[in-house]
């Protein structure tokens, strides 16, 4: 059997509602793109579009065009609410690998009493910073067989600072992020975002919504994110709180954890639901899928019928936003408060790498802005518990909830115990790993289970212009 008459065709050079349009005319013609791309130069972009798209009847022509948006000073709520989406493509600034202390913060309650408290957190993190790379430079001198240059050396220890010093970084920050999307992606995810409960993330989704009408305006109508009494609206608008931030609360009814269990969740233990995943299942028909896979090669997507374990454990809000770049899965944004504390690890590492005087005063600063915030209502401050979160910091910890299958918590076990992760989240991806020997033997699995998380690698994760 001959195959000579394949051919291929990489187009990337035209508009994208034109790409989209090229790409939809199969479905309505057995005529090679060849021959529509020669249709489309003839009448010009735009006008193409307008031939064939209000007739074509069927929204996925928005699937097979794509665009990139670059969002920029926004806080890190606006960045979580753009990427809680299980078709997020993009990237955002690295609180690990940059200074953030010329960043602005968003103060949700214009009102000086907010205001003083996101002042006092820079403050905090501008003076804690150097301290922390000093004490790191004692810790782990440069060691020529340790490190390539003594570049590589510094680098290593600012981003173990940053690592470090973030947790004091409120979750007002603004940052900066991308999102590649397709054009039908991008209009569902800002419609979803349209009933949002904060209004800093209201207003991010209608500015992007703004600038795309004017880019393409073949693929949206203009009037997706307006006001409306439809049916659909109203039930966004009654679940908006419920649909974008899961509080405590709600994971404590729904899988009602005993005493002893939110005791584990404190010293730093994972509880593990299994009821919806067919273990027995999976031992019985997977047995050689599971134990014979080499490492590095991803489980076959068919697992994933075998259902999914819902995971509880406590992460801070820094780490959380690592854990969440993993869209096959449920891991919703939790509310942050100050029920669950500082991580530890931040603590540690700062009790460990300051002077003692040093770490004595920055408890008492924790301690002084976290009562700050709840004295907010007695200023005469209308505080809600979700703009509240704009002033607590990304060291904060919460009750997490992440439902994952096995393919899925295999993936995230082994890629989140690497040593180049945080140092907070990698014993979560090692207890998954944990996890998964317990319930499924035999299972082959690569993850890092060494306790010690320095690494002189992270000196050398970095982007640079190459030098002539």
């Amino acid at each position: 059997m001959s195959f000579d008459l394949q051919e291929i065709f990489v187009i990337d050079d035209q508009h994208p509602e034109d790409l989209a349009m090229l790409q939809s005319l199969y479905s309505r013609s057995p005529a090679s793109v060849v021959t529509h791309l020669d249709r489309l130069q003839k009448s010009g972009s735009g006008k193409f579009m307008d031939q064939y798209y209000v007739g074509y009847g069927h929204a996925s022509i928005g699937d097979c065009g794509s665009t990139t948006l670059f969002i920029e000073q926004v806080s890190m709520l606006v960045a979580k609410a753009v990427q809680d989406n299980p078709l997020y493509n993009g990237q955002e600034a690295s609180t690990r690998y940059l200074d953030f202390s010329k960043q602005t913060v968003v103060d949700p309650y214009n009102n000086p009493a907010s205001a003083a408290i996101q002042a006092r957190w820079m403050e905090i993190y501008n003076r804690v910073l150097p301290l922390l790379v000093e004490g790191l430079q004692k810790q782990y001198p440069f060691d020529p067989a340790a490190y390539k240059s003594e570049k590589v050396w510094s680098n290593a220890l600012h981003a173990r600072a940053f690592d470090i010093a973030r947790a004091l970084l409120p979750l007002g920050t603004t940052t900066l992020l991308s999102w590649t999307t397709s054009l039908r992606a991008a209009r569902d995810n800002l419609r979803r975002l349209k009933h949002h409960p904060l209004d800093e993330v209201r207003t991010a989704a209608r500015n992007m919504f703004d600038e795309l009408v004017k880019k393409y305006p073949h693929s949206f109508k203009g009037d997706e994110l307006d006001d409306a009494a439809t049916p659909r609206d109203a039930y966004a608008r009654q679940f908006a709180t419920r649909n974008h931030f899961v509080g405590a609360a709600d994971m404590e009814y729904r899988f009602a954890p005993l005493s002893h269990e939110m005791d584990s969740l404190a010293r730093g233990e994972i509880l593990a639901y299994a009821d919806a995943v067919d273990l027995g299942g999976l031992r019985a028909c997977e047995a050689a899928t599971l134990s014979e896979r080499p490492k590095g090669a991803h489980l076959p997507w068919r697992l994933e019928s075998y259902g999914r374990y819902n995971f509880l454990f406590l992460l801070d809000f820094g780490s959380f936003r690592d854990l969440q770049r993993h869209r096959n899965g449920v891991c919703q944004i939790p509310l942050i408060d100050a029920r669950f504390g500082m991580n530890p690890w931040y603590m540690g590492q700062c009790a460990a790498h300051l002077p003692p005087a040093e770490y004595a005063r920055l408890q008492d600063d924790i301690a002084a802005q976290i009562a700050a915030i709840a004295d907010l209502p007695k200023q005469g401050v209308s505080t809600a518990a979700v703009t509240d979160q704009y002033l607590y910091p990304m060291g904060m910890q919460a009750l997490v909830h992440a439902s994952y299958s096995v393919p899925e918590t295999v993936y995230i076990g082994e890629l989140r115990s690497a040593k180049t992760v945080h140092p907070s989240l990698r014993p979560v991806a090692q207890k998954m790993l944990q996890i998964l020997e317990r319930d499924l033997p035999g299972i082959a699995l690569y993850g890092d289970r060494d306790e010690e998380s320095w690494s002189a690698k992270r000196g050398e994760q970095t982007i640079a212009a190459k030098t002539a």
